[in-house]
């Protein structure tokens, strides 16, 4: 049981690397693809721990996060709704 989730969150976590590297990342800065699926298949909760501590990860998460709480900020200052009507 634990090593089909392994294995489903290795497919997926290396997925969204590979869409991460090779749509925003420069092609001088991408990293060899041997290396990219030994770090991303069999290293991947050291790759994930990684990503989401001071990474990629990270600055996706904060950037939602951060654009949902200025819209929820917005959304309570414009008072109460009326509807057309």
């Amino acid at each position: 049981m634990f090593f089909y989730l392994y294995l489903a969150f290795t497919i997926f976590w290396t997925f969204y690397m590979t869409v991460e590297n090779y749509f925003f990342v420069r092609p001088q800065g991408r990293p060899y693809f041997i290396g990219f699926l030994i770090t991303h298949l069999i290293l991947a909760p050291l790759s994930f721990s990684l990503s989401v501590t001071g990474g990629v990860l990270l600055d996706r998460l904060l950037a939602a996060y951060g654009a949902a709480f200025k819209e929820q900020e917005d959304f309570q200052k414009s008072g109460r709704k009326k509807l057309i009507g």
